[in-house]
């Protein structure tokens, strides 16, 4: 999604991601760290008897997968710089399999002309081709000038 600097981002481009399997060992553990326990996530006898008929993955940890699996280069990625339209679709379940669809539709430039704002619309899908999540993330962008090279301070 944010893999180049930002003078060089399209409107219309489109990136897909590789799979993320959802186990329940990365929903119990994002769980501890964020301590939202409910039992949803975590009681397969209180699920059971919610809509849901089973234990689903946190909305919030399926957001922070989605950005977790899209390509945010530390060369030209300054910050996230915000969420617009954020939808729940479809729960999912321990043992679904999910990718990230992005596409940029909106590129402002910044007063310093060096950095940009590029907002995408990213969906999560199941394998089924469900759509689970969506919305617009906004990111903060380095241009060429403003962009660190990543190597040189790894050094």
């Amino acid at each position: 999604m944010i893999s180049k600097a930002f003078e060089d981002i399209r409107i219309g481009e489109t990136s897909t991601t590789e799979w993320r399997s959802i186990t329940e060992d990365y929903v119990r553990c994002f769980a501890e760290i964020t301590w939202d326990r409910h039992p949803l996530h975590l009681n397969p006898a209180y699920a059971e008897r919610t809509r849901f008929g089973r234990q689903i993955a946190h909305g919030a940890l399926m957001v922070s997968t989605l950005l977790g699996l899209v390509d945010l280069h530390p060369a030209y990625l300054q910050c996230f710089y915000g969420l617009d339209q954020l939808r729940f679709h479809a729960p999912v379940y321990f043992g679904d399999r999910v990718h990230a669809v992005t596409e940029v539709v909106e590129l402002r430039v910044r007063s310093d002309s060096q950095t940009g704002v590029v907002t995408s619309k990213a969906s999560l899908f199941k394998e089924d081709g469900e759509l689970a999540v969506s919305g617009l993330f906004s990111f903060l962008v380095a241009g060429h000038a403003r962009a660190i090279d990543v190597e040189a301070v790894a050094r």
